[in-house]
C-alpha cells in the first residue's frame, strides 16, 4: 500500500528544480534545521496541499527528511563523486510495515492491539544503557558548562563525555528522533554545522555578557582578553559569509549586521601583556629552576615555552628590547644561551640530581641517574672536545671535566640509547667482525645492537623518503660500515657476505660451465644475479667483480645443475664430520657445518624417509654414521635423551632422589618420561632401558597424575571500570592496607571487583607521559609513593613481581620455586646491566653479587654470600638451564604433561 501523499513528497524531492531551488538556497552553508530553507518548506506544503505543516518542518532538527536536505547540499544534489547517497533512510526513521501492523490488529475492529514490548537482543540492551550512561554525564557536563561543545578529551567520573559526544554528532540527522530532541533539550546547538570550536569561543563570549560585560564592536571589544576581542573582531569582518545560524546567535550577543560593520579591532596593551608574561616566567623559573622551558610548555594556561622562543630568536636578531632582555636576564641568566635550549635544559636536570646527592660515576655509565640523563652525560663526555667553552664550564660544575669525561663508559642496559652509546657497540662489533651486518635480536655486551641498528635504518630510510639531504647520522654509520645500510637491501647484502665467505681469494668462477667447484647454494645465487645483472646497481656490480664476476661473465653464465647424488653426497660428508666432532646426528634444525645448513639438510631426509621416498642406500649409508639418525620420538627428543645419557652415566636410577640429584632439566624430562612411559615407541622404551630406566622403574617413579581442579568461580568485575586517579586511589589504599605494598598487583590482578593491576598500569603511563611531556614530577605521584616507594620503578613492572616472588620465600625460609631459581640466575648473568636499586633489592634476598648459584640439595654446603636454600654440590652449567623436551609417542599429537608429584610416602623434597 502507497500513500498518494507519500508518492507526492517522492516526486517533488526527485524534480531536479526542487534540487537545483535547495541548492540556490543553501549556497555553501550547510542547512542546521529545516527553518534554514523555508523556499523548500514551502514548496513542499503548497505540493502536499498542507499549508499548516510548514510550521511543523521548520522546526525539525533531525529526520529522514533532514538528513535529506543535508545530503542533498553535501552531494551538490548528486553530482560530487564519494559521498553517501541522499536517498538512504536509516533504521530509526524507516516505518514499522503495514503488514505488520496488520498483524498485530484484533479480528474484532481495527484498532491495532497493544502487544507486550518485545524483548530487546542484548546489543540492543546494551545500545540503550550506554545511550542513558551518556546522557546522564552529558547531563553533568551541561549542568556545569552551560552546553554541550566538549573537547574529545573530556572525562565526566572516568566517562569519555567528551569522545561519547563526538560519536552522536557523527550520527547527524540519522540518529533517533528520541535521542536527538533528549540532547538539543539540554542544549540545542549541541551539533552545529560549523566547528565546535567556534562553538566554544562562542560561550565564552557569552558567558562574558551574563556578567554584565557589553560587547562594543564599535569601540574594539574593550574589556574582553586578547584572544577573545580578537576573535570578535574576525566574526565582524567575516559577518556576510558566516552562516545564518551564526550570525543569529551573535545577534543575541547584542552583534547585529549594523554594528558589525562599524566594529573596531582590538587594541592591545603591550606592557600589560609583557607583564603578564614576565610573571608567568617568574612563575615556571620558580618552579623549574630555569627558562628554558620547551615550546610545548604552558604556565597556568599561559603558552611560556612559544613566548620564551621567540624572545629568544629576537635576541639572536638584535630585536629585543633590553629592558625586557634585562628583565628575563634577572630571572635566570642563562636564558638565551648561545647553544641550543635543549642541551641547556638537560643541563639543568643533571645540575638538579647532582645538587641532590647523585653520585657522577662515568666509569659505571652513569647509573646513579635517570636513563634519559645518564644518556645525555655520556654523549657529552664523547662529545666533550666539540663543546663550545661555556659548556665545559658547566658541565666542570658538575664535576665532569675532559679527563674525568674520558673514564666515561657506555651503559648497556639503557631503554632510550644515545647515538654516542650506539655507536661505541657498533665500533666494537665491527672491530671484531669487521661488518654491521647481523641479526635483529643480537646483543652485545649486553647492549640490543641488532635491533638499535635495524632502528637506526628505519629511520635513515625514513627521511632517505622524505627529504633530499642525507641522514644527519648516516656519516658516523659508514665510517664504521660502507655498507651497514646499502640502498639495495640488506637481504642482497647478506647474501652477498655469505657467498663471499664461501668462496676463496682469486678463486676461478668459471660461470661459463655453471659455476664448478662451488657450493651448491653459493653457485645457485651468483646465477641468478647474472640472469639480472644489468637491473642492479653499479655498486652491486663492483662488489661482484671483487668476487669475479665481470659483465662478461654474467652474459655467458650458464645455470648451476648438480645431480642429487652429488648433493647427496656433499650432505653425508657434512654428517660424518658433524658425527665425528659429536657422537650422533641429533643436529638442531638451524645448525649449520661449515656454513652448510646440515640441520635443515637431516631434516630433508628424515621426512623423505617417513613418507618412503628416500633410497634403501642413502638410508644404510646415514644408519652407518648413525642408527638413531631418524628417532622414533622425533629430533628433539632424542636430544633430550643424549643429554640424560650424559648426565647418568655411572649413576642409578632406581629412587626418586636419585633423579632429584640430576641437573634441573634433566629431572624434569626422565620424570615426563616416567609419566608417559606407556605411551612410548618400543624403541624409545629401548633407549631409556640403556640408561637404566626399565618398565618397572619408570611405573615405581611415576609421579601420581595432578587431581582435577574445579573451576573458579566468577568474581564481579566493572564493565567500563574508569582509568581515573581518583576512582582507583581507594582499592590501592586497601591493597596495600592488606600486603604492605603495590608490588604484586600484576596487569591482571583485581580487588574487590575493581581492575586495580590494570589501573596502576594505567597510572604509570600516565607519569610516563606527563614527565616526558612537561618535564616536571607527576602531580599523583607522591600519593602512591606513599603506598610503595617502588610502585613505578624505572625498570619494568615484572621485574618487581618476580622480585616480590622471591622476596616471599625468602622471608618465609621457604625455598625457592624453580621459576623464581631461574629467575635470580638470569639476575646474576646480568648482575652489571642491573639498575643500582635493584641491585640493592637483590640483597634483601641474599643474593650480593654474580657468585654462580647452585642448585638446592638436602645437605647444602656452606657458600659464601648465598641463602642456603639456593647452594648444592654440584654446580650447574648452561646445559643444565636449556629447555627439555617433552615426550612423545610416534604419530601422537604433542599434549601437556602435569607437573611432577611426589606421593606422600616418599620423602618430601624441595620444588626444583
Amino acid at each position: 500500500m502507497t500513500y498518494p501523499e507519500a508518492v507526492t513528497l517522492a516526486a517533488a524531492l526527485a524534480d531536479a528544480g526542487v534540487q537545483q531551488q535547495l541548492l540556490d538556497e543553501a549556497g555553501r552553508h550547510q542547512p542546521h534545521s529545516l527553518a534554514d530553507v523555508p523556499r523548500l518548506v514551502g514548496e513542499l506544503a503548497r505540493r502536499l496541499e498542507r499549508p499548516w505543516i510548514a510550521g511543523r518542518l521548520t522546526v525539525a532538527t533531525t529526520g529522514p527528511l533532514n538528513a535529506w536536505v543535508r545530503a542533498c547540499v553535501r552531494s551538490q544534489a548528486g553530482h560530487r563523486p564519494k559521498t553517501q547517497s541522499m536517498w538512504r533512510i536509516s533504521p530509526p526513521h524507516r516505518p514499522t510495515p503495514v503488514s505488520q501492523l496488520l498483524a498485530d490488529s484484533s479480528d474484532r475492529g481495527e484498532t491495532p492491539v497493544q502487544p507486550e514490548p518485545a524483548s530487546l537482543p542484548d546489543s540492543a540492551e546494551d545500545a540503550v544503557r550506554g545511550f542513558a550512561r551518556g546522557l546522564r554525564h552529558a547531563r553533568a557536563y551541561a549542568a556545569e558548562h552551560s552546553h554541550l561543545c566538549a573537547p574529545n578529551t573530556v572525562q565526566m567520573e572516568g566517562f569519555a563525555v567528551g569522545l561519547w559526544l563526538a560519536n552522536q554528532r557523527a550520527a547527524g540527522p540519522e540518529l533517533a528522533p528520541e535521542r536527538a530532541a533528549a540532547l538539543a533539550a539540554l542544549d540545542p546547538w549541541w551539533n552545529p554545522p560549523w566547528n565546535l570550536w567556534w562553538q566554544r569561543i562562542y560561550h565564552r563570549a557569552k558567558a562574558l555578557v551574563k556578567t554584565g560585560q557589553p560587547l562594543t564592536p564599535e569601540h574594539g571589544f574593550p574589556g574582553t582578553t586578547e584572544n577573545l576581542g580578537t576573535w570578535l573582531y574576525e566574526q565582524c569582518t567575516s559577518y556576510s559569509s558566516l552562516h545564518p545560524g551564526q550570525q543569529r546567535l551573535l545577534a543575541d550577543l547584542g552583534i547585529t549586521p549594523e554594528r558589525a560593520r562599524a566594529a573596531m579591532p582590538r587594541r592591545r596593551d603591550l606592557k600589560a601583556a609583557r607583564r603578564t608574561a614576565l610573571d608567568h616566567a617568574r612563575a615556571y623559573a620558580d618552579e623549574h629552576g630555569h627558562l628554558c622551558a620547551p615550546t610545548s610548555a604552558r604556565q597556568d594556561g599561559f603558552a611560556i615555552g612559544k613566548w620564551l622562543h621567540n624572545q629568544r630568536v629576537r635576541a639572536r636578531r638584535g630585536q629585543l628590547d633590553p629592558t625586557l632582555n634585562q628583565a628575563l636576564a634577572d630571572i635566570d641568566s642563562s636564558w638565551s644561551p648561545p647553544w641550543p635550549t635543549d642541551w641547556q635544559r638537560e643541563h639543568h636536570i643533571a645540575h638538579a640530581a647532582v645538587t641532590a646527592g647523585a653520585l657522577l660515576d662515568p666509569e659505571a655509565g652513569f647509573r646513579n641517574f635517570d636513563d634519559r640523563t645518564g644518556q645525555w652525560l655520556y654523549a657529552q663526555c664523547v662529545n666533550y672536545r666539540l663543546l663550545q667553552p661555556g659548556q665545559q664550564h658547566l658541565l666542570a660544575r658538575l664535576g665532569l671535566t675532559e679527563p674525568v669525561a674520558g673514564t666515561a663508559v657506555p651503559n648497556p642496559a639503557t631503554q632510550h640509547p644515545a647515538m654516542e652509546t650506539g655507536l661505541h657497540y657498533a665500533r666494537t662489533w665491527a672491530a671484531e667482525h669487521g661488518t654491521l651486518d647481523l641479526p635483529r635480536t643480537t646483543h652485545h655486551a649486553g647492549f640490543p645492537l641488532g635491533g638499535w641498528l635495524a632502528q637506526q635504518r628505519h629511520q635513515a630510510n625514513l627521511h632517505r623518503e622524505l627529504f633530499d639531504t642525507p641522514w644527519p647520522h648516516e656519516e658516523h654509520l659508514t665510517r664504521i660500515d660502507p655498507y651497514w645500510n646499502p640502498p639495495w637491501g640488506m637481504k642482497w647484502q647478506r647474501r652477498y657476505q655469505a657467498a663471499r665467505t664461501q668462496l676463496t681469494p682469486g678463486q676461478n668462477l668459471a660461470p661459463e660451465e655453471g659455476f664448478p667447484g662451488t657450493p651448491d647454494w653459493t653457485g645457485q645465487w651468483l646465477y641468478s644475479q647474472c640472469a639480472v645483472y644489468g637491473d642492479l646497481r653499479p655498486r652491486q656490480q663492483q662488489l661482484l667483480a671483487d668476487l669475479g664476476l665481470t659483465a662478461e661473465g654474467a652474459r655467458t653464465a650458464l645455470p648451476r645443475r648438480k645431480t642429487q647424488a652429488a648433493s647427496f653426497a656433499a650432505g653425508l660428508a657434512h654428517a660424518r664430520a658433524w658425527a665425528r666432532e659429536h657422537g650422533n646426528l641429533a643436529v638442531p634444525q638451524p645448525a649449520r657445518h661449515d656454513g652448510y645448513r646440515l640441520g635443515a639438510w637431516l631434516g630433508t631426509q628424515r621426512r623423505r624417509a617417513s613418507r618412503g621416498k628416500l633410497p634403501a642406500d642413502r638410508i644404510k649409508a646415514l644408519e652407518a654414521i648413525d642408527p638413531h639418525w631418524n628417532p622414533a620420538g622425533g629430533p628433539r627428543w632424542q636430544q633430550a635423551y643424549l643429554t640424560a645419557r650424559t648426565h647418568t652415566t655411572g649413576r642409578s636410577l632406581a629412587t626418586t632422589a636419585d633423579l632429584n640429584a640430576l641437573p634441573s632439566a634433566t629431572t624434569k624430562w626422565l620424570f615426563t618420561q616416567c609419566s608417559s612411559y606407556d605411551s612410548l615407541h618400543p624403541e624409545q622404551q629401548q633407549l631409556l632401558a640403556a640408561i637404566g630406566l626399565t618398565s618397572e622403574r619408570a611405573r615405581a617413579l611415576a609421579p601420581p597424575p595432578k587431581p582435577p581442579q574445579g573451576a573458579r568461580p566468577a568474581r564481579p568485575r566493572l564493565k567500563n571500570p574508569p582509568s581515573a586517579f581518583a576512582a582507583g586511589l581507594p582499592y590501592a589504599q586497601a591493597w596495600t592496607a592488606q600486603h604492605g605494598h603495590l608490588t604484586s598487583a600484576d596487569y591482571r590482578t583485581e580487588h574487590d571487583g575493581f581492575p586495580l593491576g590494570w589501573w596502576l598500569y594505567k597510572q604509570r603511563r600516565a607519569a610516563h607521559a606527563h614527565v616526558k611531556r612537561t618535564g616536571r614530577a607527576w602531580p599523583h605521584n607522591p600519593q602512591l609513593t606513599a603506598l610503595d616507594p617502588w610502585w613505578n620503578p624505572p625498570w619494568r613492572a615484572t621485574w618487581n613481581h618476580s622480585w616480590h616472588q622471591a622476596h616471599t620465600h625468602h622471608t618465609a625460609a621457604q625455598p625457592f620455586p624453580n621459576q623464581t631459581t631461574k629467575w635470580i640466575r638470569t639476575q646474576q648473568r646480568a648482575w652489571e646491566q642491573l639498575h643500582s636499586h635493584q641491585q640493592h633489592l637483590m640483597t634483601t634476598i641474599g643474593i650480593h653479587g654474580p657468585t654462580p648459584l647452585h642448585r638446592y640439595n638436602s645437605r647444602p654446603v656452606h657458600v659464601t654470600n648465598q641463602p642456603t636454600e639456593l647452594i648444592n654440590t654440584h654446580e650447574t652449567d648452561s646445559e643444565q638451564e636449556t629447555r627439555s623436551s617433552q615426550a612423545r609417542p610416534v604419530g601422537a599429537r604433542k599434549q601437556r604433561q602435569a607437573p611432577r608429584q611426589h606421593t606422600a610416602h616418599r620423602r618430601t623434597q624441595p620444588a626444583n
